[in-house]
């Protein structure tokens, strides 16, 4: 009967140690506990080509009064398109930063690149989260982003180009052969 009553009371114990976040000798305050953090982003749409790159900001802020420590960013894109592949590591070398401890009221600025490889519609985000598990997801607003495709050369531009060029060629050969018969000097009879 014992053992029956200890397995409760150890799992009460258990749950109510998990719950208290800032027990004695705690370390500070995660995302996980924070729930202000906000993440926003500098742009809300932009629009590149195919290849070209993109820079833009997102601010963290720890709106509380509490420091907020060992929180991560993550950069996030998706194809609004169905059928298009995206590979966020070929549109970005570096997705994932890690913030140094912010305090109450502070807002710190994160740069971010992208490369855009796939030509369509995207959404981009932010993502704030810490490493603990069941750590709290706090993400920006998405910012629209339009690729527009390479740009092809059109063949049917090259066609007169392709026949008139060596037609100009045979040309100017024939009249430098007209010009050298004309002008021979004519072979003297003695």
């Amino acid at each position: 009967m014992r053992r029956f009553f200890a397995i409760p009371v150890a799992a009460a114990v258990v749950a109510a140690i998990g719950l208290t976040p800032l027990a004695a000798g705690a370390a500070s305050p995660t995302v996980a506990e924070l729930g202000p953090v906000s993440v926003e982003l500098d742009k809300t749409q932009a629009g590149i080509g195919l290849g070209q790159t993109l820079k833009f900001t997102s601010n963290v802020r720890n709106p509380g009064e509490q420091e907020l420590s060992g929180a991560i960013a993550h950069l996030n894109i998706l194809a609004v398109d169905p059928g298009v592949y995206v590979d966020p590591e070929d549109w970005s070398g570096e997705r994932t930063q890690y913030l140094d401890p912010l305090g109450g009221g502070e807002t710190e600025p994160l740069e971010w690149e992208l490369q855009a490889v796939n030509s369509g519609r995207f959404m981009v985000y932010v993502v704030i989260t810490s490493g603990q598990a069941a750590s709290e997801v706090v993400s920006s607003k998405a910012m629209r982003l339009e690729v527009a495709p390479e740009r092809t050369l059109d063949a049917s531009g090259l066609i007169p180009i392709a026949a008139g060029v060596p037609g100009v060629i045979v040309l100017l050969m024939v009249l430098v052969m007209v010009r050298r018969r004309r002008h021979r000097p004519m072979p003297s009879a003695t």
